[in-house]
């Protein structure tokens, strides 16, 4: 947790240290997601504070119940994203950075207008850096002289994209296998057990930035195959 259990004093010290240096990018790169962080009433006592910072910088005064329902609203939206997003989000509100929205007199519901806002901005963000991504590793490629090997797989890469899968084929292609997104999503945690540790490393990363949900069912089969020993030939 980043706002361990401490008086409002240090906890505003803490926020305010975070936010100076804080970017989107860190957020979208090395934030925990806050399903992840414990319990909901532990992570939304975090939220609490992020919000009383917003508070006492701006002058503004809100009952403690209202704080608690605007706190726990903020966890139902921001579950699957992390909370240096919460703590960018008041900050982008209180500078301007993610627009003026008409008059509001029910402060819940100003805030709440900010998210669509936010989640806009964060997935403008995504895009970009994939493509500096993608341009990083083309550069990378034009420079660096295939090896055989390399133009191999690249070229079994190329032949699994472009042909049409058999049904009895056992090779497991993310773009052939699957065309809507969603039978894709409910059949990976079967499908990804087929995959080899280098197959699974490259799907991985290849999903870290564009698919967050099919990233962190890929990543508890690593954790899993980590943890699970691994069954001997009968030979040996």
């Amino acid at each position: 947790m980043i706002l361990k259990p401490c008086s409002d004093k240090d906890a505003f010290n803490a926020i305010a240290k975070i936010e100076q240096s804080l970017t989107i990018k860190d957020s979208i790169k090395a934030g925990e997601l806050i399903m992840k962080q414990g319990s909901k009433v532990d992570v939304v006592i975090e939220i609490i504070k992020i919000i009383e910072f917003y508070l006492k910088i701006t002058g503004k005064e809100l009952e403690i119940y209202q704080v608690r329902v605007l706190a726990g609203d903020l966890y139902d939206k921001f579950r699957t994203d992390t909370v240096e997003d919460l703590i960018l989000f008041f900050k982008m509100i209180r500078t301007g950075d993610l627009g003026k929205l008409k008059y509001y007199d029910n402060f819940h519901d100003k805030i709440m207008s900010y998210v669509p806002q936010y989640f806009q901005y964060k997935s403008e963000q995504r895009e970009k850096m994939i493509e500096a991504k993608k341009k990083q590793f083309k550069k990378k490629a034009d420079q660096t002289q295939m090896s055989e090997e390399a133009y191999n797989k690249f070229t079994e890469l190329q032949n699994r994209i472009s042909n049409p899968i058999q049904r009895s084929a056992e090779i497991f292609s993310v773009k052939g296998i699957l065309s809507s997104i969603d039978n894709y999503i409910e059949k990976l945690p079967e499908t990804c057990k087929k995959l080899s540790d280098s197959d699974l490393k490259y799907e991985i990363q290849r999903t870290q930035f564009s698919n967050k949900t099919a990233y962190e069912i890929l990543l508890q089969e690593q954790e899993h195959r980590k943890t699970t020993p691994k069954k001997k030939k009968k030979n040996e």
